[in-house]
C-alpha cells in the first residue's frame, strides 16, 4: 500500500502551509487544495519560498477534486519514483476550520472524490474523531486523526488518533507516512485533548494563573526553560494562536473540570482580537515575518493582566522562585500523564515520546528523558507542592 500512496492536503491556512512545508522538506510531494484560489496561490508561494520546491498544475491521478488544487514537489523530485499505471491510494489530510459541522460535511463529501477508496485523516487538535466519523457513509473504517504539532517542521512526532472502527491497515499506513516525514507516530485513543493537548492545557493555564497572580512573565519564562520546555508558555500560545489554545483548553477543562480552573486571560485576548504571531500581536508583538519584537508583554496583554489580577493561589509566597515554578510545571504535567494512563488513552512511553516529539521538551539533565526527569524530582516533592498550593487543581 505504501508504495502507491499519494497525499492530498485540504486547507491552505497557517497550519496547512506548515504541513505542506514539512512534506517538501522531507522529500515528499503533495497536492494542496483550498476552496479559495487566492489563499491557495499565496500558500503555494510561501511553501515554495521556504523549501526551494517546485509546483505544477498536474491534477491528482484517480481523483476528481472539485476545488482549486496545486501539485508541489521538493527540489530535484524524480516524478518516475513510485510511478505506476495502477490507481494510487490517496491519503487525505484535512486542515480546515476547527468546527465539527464543517468537518463532518467535508468528510461526507470527500468520500466521493476518489476512484479508489482513500485513507481519510483529520488534523484536528480538539474535536472527537468518533463524532467526525459518524457523518461518513462508507469509509469510517478508513478514517483516523493525524495530528501535527506546531511548529510542524520543528516537531518530530505526530499523533495517530484511532476510533473503534479504524482498520489496522489504515493505522499502519498512516504510521508509515508519518515515518516518511521523519517523525515518530504516536498511536492514541480518541479522548478529549488526545495526549499532547491534554498535557499542554494545564501547563498553559497554570502559567496564566501565575501571571495574573503577580508572577513576572520573565520569571515564568525562565522557569519553563529550566523545566525543559523550548520557549515561554506565552510564546507558545502566540505561536499556536490564542483562539486555538482556547479551543483546545476548553475541551480539556469541560471534560475534566476537576483538573483545572480556566484562566479568564485567553477569552479576553480573543475578544481584543489578539491573534498571536498570525496577527502580529498577542502576549508579545511580532514583525511581519513572525519574529518577536521584544521581551516585554504587549500593552494590551498588560492591561488584561491588570484587569484580571488576583492572587487566590498563594503566589505571593513564590517570590520569584524559578525552581519552584519549574517543579510546579512538572507536577501539573505529571498528574495529567497519570490520568491519561489510568484511562488507557496512551501508555507512559507514548507520553514520554509526545513530550519530546510533540512539545519539544528537553530535560535539563543531559541525555535524560522527560519521565526520568520527573522521577528525579520525586513524588514526595509533588505532594509537598500540592499541599502548599491547595487551590491549584492541576497539581492534585
Amino acid at each position: 500500500m505504501t508504495e502507491s500512496i499519494r497525499v492530498l492536503l485540504v486547507g491552505a491556512g497557517v497550519v496547512g502551509r506548515a504541513i505542506a512545508t514539512d512534506h517538501l522538506l522531507a522529500g515528499c510531494e503533495i497536492w494542496m487544495a483550498d476552496r479559495d484560489e487566492a489563499v491557495l496561490s499565496e500558500a503555494c508561494d510561501a511553501v515554495l519560498r521556504r523549501t526551494d520546491g517546485i509546483a505544477d498544475s498536474a491534477s491528482p491521478w484517480g481523483a476528481a477534486v472539485p476545488i482549486p488544487v496545486v501539485h508541489m514537489m521538493p527540489h530535484g523530485h524524480d516524478e518516475t519514483i513510485g510511478a505506476s499505471d495502477a490507481l494510487p491510494t490517496w491519503v487525505v489530510i484535512e486542515s480546515i476550520a476547527e468546527k465539527l459541522p464543517i468537518k463532518q460535511a467535508f468528510f461526507a463529501e470527500v468520500e466521493n472524490w476518489f476512484a479508489r477508496s482513500p485513507i481519510l485523516t483529520t488534523n484536528t487538535s480538539t474535536l472527537p474523531i468518533t463524532e467526525i466519523a459518524g457523518a461518513m457513509r462508507t469509509h469510517s473504517a478508513r478514517f483516523c486523526g493525524m495530528h501535527f504539532f506546531m511548529p510542524v517542521v520543528g516537531r518530530h512526532a505526530a499523533e495517530i488518533i484511532v476510533h473503534s472502527r479504524t482498520s489496522e491497515a489504515v493505522i499502519e499506513a498512516c504510521e508509515g507516512h508519518v515515518r516518511r516525514l521523519k517523525k515518530a507516530p504516536l498511536r492514541v485513543l480518541d479522548s478529549p485533548g488526545f495526549v499532547v493537548n491534554r498535557m499542554l492545557a494545564p501547563y498553559l493555564n497554570l502559567s496564566m494563573q501565575l501571571l495574573c497572580a503577580g508572577v513576572a512573565a520573565s520569571t515564568i519564562r525562565e522557569s519553563a526553560l529550566r523545566y525543559g520546555m523550548p520557549m515561554s508558555p506565552f510564546e507558545l500560545i502566540d505561536l499556536i494562536g490564542p483562539r486555538t489554545a482556547f479551543d483546545g483548553g476548553r475541551v480539556v477543562w469541560q471534560s475534566f473540570p476537576h483538573r483545572m480552573d480556566p484562566s479568564p486571560l485567553l477569552p479576553a485576548m480573543i475578544k481584543r482580537s489578539l491573534l498571536g504571531v498570525a496577527g502580529q500581536k498577542g502576549f508579545y508583538e511580532y514583525s511581519g515575518d513572525g519574529e518577536r519584537s521584544g521581551d516585554d508583554l504587549s500593552d494590551d496583554v498588560n492591561a488584561l493582566v491588570e484587569r484580571y489580577s488576583r492572587d487566590d493561589i498563594g503566589a505571593a509566597d513564590i517570590r520569584g522562585d524559578v525552581q519552584l515554578i519549574a517543579d510546579m510545571f512538572a507536577a501539573s504535567m505529571w498528574r495529567e500523564a497519570q490520568a491519561i494512563v489510568a484511562f488507557h488513552v496512551a501508555d507512559m512511553e507514548t507520553i514520554n515520546q509526545a513530550m519530546a516529539g510533540g512539545l519539544g521538551y528537553v530535560a535539563p539533565t543531559i541525555e535524560t528523558s522527560w519521565r526520568e526527569h520527573i522521577e528525579s524530582i520525586g513524588e514526595d516533592r509533588f505532594e509537598q507542592i500540592a499541599d502548599r498550593f491547595p487551590k491549584l487543581k492541576s497539581l492534585r
